[in-house]
C-alpha cells in the first residue's frame, strides 16, 4: 500500500489541499499480534511547511484483540522502537459490562470517516486520536474528572492510552468508554418536528444537565484564561471578498448578455442571490456589533451577577450534535430524568491548540453555544427556538441560582462571538447556510423578541 496516498485520502488527515513531502515512521509497538505506529508527516500547506504526528493501527479489523490485552490490567506499558505506549484502565471492564468472556474482543471499526477514528462493539466505544498533539488532552482530563465526580450525563469512561516519546513528551492516543444503546441524536430530536411541549421539557432538562456539568468541572485545573476574541476582522474580509467576487460575476454575465444581444437578466444582478442583501446588511452593521459586544462585556451589572461563575474548564464545543437522548424520550412532554441526557465529545474545537482547549473560560461560552444551536434548529425545522432557548436557560438558572433573564443578558457577547464565528464558517464552507448566523447578528441590533 502507498502510505502517502493512503494518508492523503483520509478525512482525518489535516493537510488536504497541500502536498505531502515525506512520511516517516518514528515509533512502533507490537501488541497482541498487531501494531501501533506513529508517523511523522511533512507537508506544504499554502506554501508553508508543516509537520505533524499521526497514529495508525496495522490491522484495524483485529483491534479488539489489541484492546483486550492492553486494557486487561489497571495499567500496561509497551516498549516501542522509540519511547513507549501506555494504557490506563479506570474500571473493572468485565464486571461493568456484564460479559463473562472477552468483552473487548468484538470491537470493530466504524466505517464512516471522521476527524478521529471510531471502533465499537455492542457495549464499548474506542476513539483513536489520529493527529497527535503534545501535552494533556482535554477530553481525557475532563472524562476522567467527571467520572470521578460521579457526573451522570456522560457515557461511562473506562480508560485511555497515550504515546510517550523518548524525551518524555506525552501524546494522547485514544479513549475507551461506554457505547450508549437506545439513544437518539439531540439535533435530530429538535429538528424533526417533535411537538413543542416535548422540546421544551428536554431543553429544560438539558439546561439542568449543563449547569451540573459546569459545577462538576469547577475543580478541574487548566491553562490560563484569555480574553474572548471575536473574529470581526475575518468576517469583514470574507464579506467584502464575497461581494466583490459576485460583482465581477454579475458584470461578466451582463457583458455576455450584451454580446449575445440578450436583454439583461435582472436575477443575475442580485447574485449571490438572496444572500447579497443580507451580506451587505451584516457588513454595514459590524461597527454596531463591535460596540454592542464591547458594552456587553463591560457591563458592571453582568459582571456582578456572574461573580460566582468565574473562568473554569468547560466543554468548549457545545451544541445539540454533542448530546444524545434516551430513546425513551418520546413525543409526550414529561419530566426528563438525569439518565435521559448524555453529553459527548469533550475535545473542544479540533482546529484549536491543546493549550487553548484546556484554558479556563466562562461557562457562558457553553451556554451561548447551545443557544446558537437552538437557533440553527429553529432555522431548519418547524420548532419554536425562542421557547427552547427560554426553557434551557430556566433549567440552567434553577441549578445555578441566576435568573434566566440575567443569564440571557450576560450571554450576549458570547452569543455574538459564536454567531460571528458561524458566519465566517458558513461564508467559507456553506454559503447557503450563511443566512442563519447573519439573521442572528442582525437580530442583536434590532431584537424581535426578548425573554
Amino acid at each position: 500500500m502507498d502510505i502517502r496516498r493512503n494518508i492523503q485520502d483520509k478525512r482525518w488527515f489535516m493537510g488536504k489541499g497541500g502536498t505531502i513531502e515525506s512520511v516517516t515512521e518514528v515509533s512502533r509497538a507490537a501488541i497482541a499480534g498487531n501494531g501501533i505506529a506513529i508517523l511523522r508527516v511533512k507537508s506544504v500547506q499554502g506554501g508553508t511547511p508543516t509537520e505533524d504526528l499521526y497514529a495508525t493501527i496495522d490491522d484495524e479489523g483485529s483491534i479488539g484483540r489489541l484492546l483486550e490485552e492492553a486494557f486487561s490490567a489497571g495499567e500496561r506499558i509497551y516498549d516501542a522502537s522509540s519511547g513507549h505506549i501506555a494504557f490506563k484502565r479506570l474500571r473493572d471492564i468485565e464486571k461493568i459490562a456484564g460479559v463473562p468472556q472477552s468483552p473487548l474482543r468484538s470491537i470493530t471499526p466504524v466505517q464512516a470517516e471522521q476527524s478521529n477514528s471510531a471502533f465499537t462493539s455492542e457495549r464499548f466505544f474506542f476513539k483513536l486520536y489520529r493527529r497527535l498533539q503534545p501535552g494533556a488532552h482535554p477530553e481525557v482530563e475532563i472524562l476522567e474528572h467527571l467520572e470521578q465526580q460521579g457526573f451522570e450525563a456522560i457515557p461511562h469512561y473506562y480508560g485511555s492510552c497515550r504515546y510517550i516519546d523518548s524525551s518524555g513528551t506525552e501524546y494522547a492516543l485514544g479513549i475507551l468508554e461506554e457505547r450508549l444503546a437506545r439513544t437518539q441524536d439531540a439535533w435530530a430530536f429538535f429538528s424533526q418536528g417533535t411537538p413543542s411541549d416535548a422540546l421544551e421539557a428536554v431543553a429544560y432538562g438539558l439546561g439542568e444537565a449543563t449547569a451540573k456539568m459546569h459545577r462538576a468541572l469547577k475543580s478541574l485545573s487548566g491553562t490560563e484564561s484569555a480574553p474572548v476574541e471575536i473574529p470581526f476582522g475575518k468576517l469583514e474580509r470574507l464579506l467584502r471578498d464575497a461581494l466583490s467576487a459576485d460583482a465581477r460575476s454579475s458584470a461578466d454575465a451582463l457583458s455576455t448578455d450584451a454580446l449575445n444581444g440578450d436583454a439583461p437578466n435582472n436575477s443575475r444582478t442580485d447574485a449571490p442571490g438572496k444572500n447579497r442583501e443580507l451580506m451587505e446588511n451584516v457588513l454595514g452593521k459590524i461597527p454596531a456589533l463591535k460596540e454592542l459586544a464591547a458594552q456587553s462585556f463591560a457591563k458592571g451589572r453582568a459582571q456582578q451577577l456572574f461573580a460566582n461563575l468565574p473562568p473554569q474548564r468547560i466543554h468548549g464545543d457545545y451544541h445539540l450534535g454533542q448530546v444524545l437522548l434516551s430513546a425513551n424520550i418520546n413525543d409526550d412532554a414529561h419530566a426528563v430524568r438525569p439518565d435521559d441526557i448524555k453529553i459527548l465529545d469533550f475535545e473542544g474545537e479540533p482546529s484549536r491548540t491543546l493549550l487553548y482547549r484546556r484554558a479556563l473560560r466562562s461557562p457562558l461560552v457553553d451556554v451561548a453555544g447551545m443557544l446558537r444551536s437552538f437557533g440553527y434548529a429553529g432555522a431548519t425545522a418547524d420548532m419554536d427556538r425562542s421557547a427552547c432557548e427560554r426553557s434551557f436557560l430556566e433549567g440552567y438558572a434553577k441549578l445555578s441560582g441566576i435568573p434566566a433573564a440575567a443569564l440571557r443578558e450576560a450571554c450576549a457577547p458570547y452569543t455574538i462571538a459564536k454567531a460571528v464565528y458561524e458566519a465566517c464558517y458558513e461564508l467559507e464552507f456553506r454559503p447557503d447556510w450563511f443566512h442563519i448566523p447573519a439573521r442572528a447578528l442582525l437580530e442583536f441590533i434590532n431584537p424581535k423578541h426578548s425573554l
